[in-house]
């Protein structure tokens, strides 16, 4: 594993964009979150994973949200 280095995996790269969502229950690939900050993240090491919740962000009608 390479340490201090991040590899983008999907979703938009571009800031405040809206989110994504389709039928509540149905899993999509075109689904993605919208853009957030203020988030609250950490790496669990023993799965090697990192976990994003909440923040401040935009819905799929592109207003801002809080969570």
């Amino acid at each position: 594993m390479n340490e201090d280095k991040w590899t983008w995996i999907s979703g938009s790269n571009l800031t405040n964009q809206p989110g994504i969502y389709g039928i509540q229950e149905n899993t999509s690939t075109n689904s993605t979150p919208g853009a957030r900050h203020g988030a609250v993240g950490w790496y669990d090491s023993l799965k090697e994973e990192f976990w994003l919740f909440g923040g401040y962000g935009y819905g799929s009608n592109a207003n801002s949200t809080g969570t």
